[in-house]
């Protein structure tokens, strides 16, 4: 397999709909892909210009099996994407994906969801006025990491067998950076499974797991008390930058509105959705010094990886 700089590491199932992001006639990816797969199949996903390496288990606690074991392999690339497996993207989309996290430098960031995709977090639908937007958030399904920041909040991916809530730890670690996470609308994806729903949460059942008890213990051990979800600045598609204050929030506003004949969700639940994503920004800027620190000593894993400090800070 030809090393490019980026990375899909994609942690698949039987119903895994990624091939449709190789069918692109005359696209040149500019990542390589390796399929992380727990199903059963021995044939399944192979014979193309990806590696198939084999794992049980659900989706974070998997991926942090496999990058434990193959550090030199994730070192290899300057950036690394873990989307879940039931993602409907291109490989122009996911080419877009890695230009623009160079370009800005971003250290995490997720492509934007399409209006019509089952969505757990308004922050992270499209939003047509803006070309890139600097959060304080970027959800677990399909975050794109740079390899140090990867290698820095590895450790989180044991936390829990459900994996939620892990995002708001990355969340917390990365928030004293405002331009270190990012949602990016230029890129769209559409979630096609319902929340809570699949092979994943087959595994979690199976192992007598509830997601919600998980989440609500990660929060009190971690101290997060608040969702952190506001939108700090954005880029405009024209390249003009709009800094935080409240013609940021007004655009934001409008496309929200964009979203509505579209969105997974009945009318009357409208002006609830966008009246609390309105909220949750005005909130977030109420509450921006008030920060959660993650403390250090909770994080557990491989001595190679989990003492290793977060890019641009520095080691004790």
């Amino acid at each position: 397999m030809a090393v490019r700089r980026n990375l899909v590491l994609l942690r698949a199932g039987d119903t895994s709909i990624h091939p449709d992001w190789l069918n692109s006639a005359g696209q040149e990816r500019n990542w390589d892909l390796v399929i992380n797969y727990f199903g059963d199949d021995p044939d399944k996903f192979r014979g193309g210009d990806w590696l198939r390496i084999d794992s049980k288990g659900p989706k974070l606690l998997g991926l942090h099996d496999f990058i434990g074991r193959h550090e030199q392999l994730i070192r290899q690339y300057d950036y690394v994407w873990l989307p879940d497996d039931d993602l409907a993207c291109t490989c122009e989309g996911i080419n877009r994906l890695f230009d623009v996290c160079r370009e800005q430098r971003l250290k995490l960031a997720q492509p934007s969801l399409t209006y019509d995709s089952h969505f757990a977090h308004a922050i992270t639908l499209h939003s047509p006025l803006f070309r890139v937007r600097f959060t304080t958030f970027v959800e677990a399904m399909a975050p794109c990491f740079s390899t140090d920041t990867l290698l820095a909040l590895f450790p989180t991916m044991k936390e829990n067998v459900s994996s939620w809530g892990i995002d708001f730890i990355w969340a917390a670690m990365l928030a004293r950076n405002c331009s270190a996470m990012g949602i990016i609308d230029e890129v769209q994806i559409k979630h096609t499974r319902a929340c809570g729903a699949g092979p994943h949460y087959t595994v979690i059942r199976a192992l007598g797991g509830s997601p919600w008890i998980e989440y609500l213990a990660l929060r009190k051990k971690f101290g997060i008390s608040r969702h952190p979800y506001w939108i700090k600045r954005a880029i405009r598609p024209s390249g003009r930058e709009v800094g935080d204050g409240w013609w940021l929030l007004c655009l934001y506003g409008s496309g929200l509105l964009a979203a509505v004949p579209r969105l997974q969700t009945k009318w009357a639940a409208v002006p609830h959705f966008w009246l609390s994503a309105m909220w949750q920004q005005v909130k977030g800027r109420a509450r921006a010094s008030q920060g959660t620190a993650v403390p250090e000593a909770t994080m557990t894993g491989p001595v190679s990886l989990s003492a290793r400090p977060l890019p641009g800070q520095k080691s004790d």
